[in-house]
């Protein structure tokens, strides 16, 4: 019996990370595994987890978070031989890149079933990403790659976002839901009638190809690991001055968790843990060399209490 593969796509700062945290605390009774870029972001109470070695979260209710390799293929053909296999697999990916190609490479291996491409899209900002000279062009072909779409944030719009679910279907035909009323995600993801010849990623990427935006171009990135927390007062400081020209950052402060997407940022009190930070900009809007070197001014040195990192999230 082939185990259901699905792929959750979507912008940077979408909702991605919000809807795999659900789908992990959901009493869906069924073992999954779920694939994400970066371990570190996924934000589960310690109650739940029953065992951390870095790269693999094993929760309590059999469920398992674990950090996406290079080799992704490898990686699934080896899920797909455990003598225990999940009930079904997840995998985000990145808000930098196209969907469909994570889709592929879970459609060629023997024991996996496509059930298809989901992109999250925020109903607060996808008409202005529309139309961005520098994002635009990614944010309408990771829609035109969705089996389904999932439209977030609607609570922050007057309208629950109406205009935005228009929008999005003159671009596409691909069925809209509202993540805040959807009962039983982990349904939805496993059983959702696709399979490898009917998934739109699957049918219509040899088609993009030739246009195939490379997030490279298109992106850069720093990922900054402090040996000591950041000093929150300065950061906040740091944050106010960057905000705008960055398109992403997220990771964990040492004693914050941070969320940022554009101008809007957040810094929540967590559990103490090693320092772990990505920034992400639109190449040539933002000096990442300028702001690694600002945040190394905002580490603090020797906080009580608190022992250098030695060890990845």
């Amino acid at each position: 019996m082939s185990i259901p593969l699905a792929i959750l796509g979507g912008y940077l700062g979408a909702g991605k990370t919000t809807l795999v945290n659900r789908l992990l605390r959901e009493p869906h009774g069924a073992r999954l595994t779920v694939l994400v870029n970066d371990l570190g972001k996924v934000n589960i109470d310690a109650g739940l987890i029953a065992d951390h070695d870095g790269t693999t979260l094993t929760l309590t209710n059999g469920c398992a978070c674990c950090q996406m390799q290079e080799d992704l293929t490898s990686q699934l053909m080896m899920l797909v031989a455990d003598s225990h296999p999940a009930d079904g697999v997840l995998i985000e990916a990145s808000g930098a890149g196209e969907p469909a190609r994570l889709a592929l490479a879970g459609a060629g291996i023997e024991g996996l079933l496509l059930t298809g491409v989901f992109v999250v899209a925020d109903s607060t900002t996808l008409p202005q990403k529309r139309h961005d000279k520098f994002v635009g062009k990614l944010v309408t072909r990771q829609l035109a790659q969705a089996d389904l779409i999932l439209l977030s944030k609607t609570d922050m719009m007057l309208d629950d976002g109406t205009a935005t679910r228009g929008l999005i279907a003159s671009l596409t035909d691909a069925p809209i839901l509202n993540t805040a009323r959807i009962d039983n995600f982990a349904r939805l993801l496993l059983t959702s009638p696709q399979n490898p010849t009917q998934s739109r990623a699957a049918k219509n990427l040899h088609k993009l190809q030739p246009e195939t935006v490379n997030a490279g171009d298109v992106f850069e990135h720093i990922h900054v690991s402090p040996k000591y927390p950041l000093d929150i007062t300065m950061l906040e400081d740091l944050l106010g001055a960057y905000a705008g020209k960055l398109a992403r950052a997220k990771g964990h402060t040492g004693t914050h968790r941070l969320q940022l997407v554009e101008t809007d940022w957040k810094l929540t009190p967590a559990t103490p843990a090693a320092p772990q930070l990505v920034f992400i900009a639109v190449r040539g809007i933002c000096d990442l060399d300028a702001l690694e070197n600002d945040l190394k001014q905002a580490e603090m040195v020797g906080p009580a209490g608190l022992e250098p990192a030695t060890k990845p999230l």
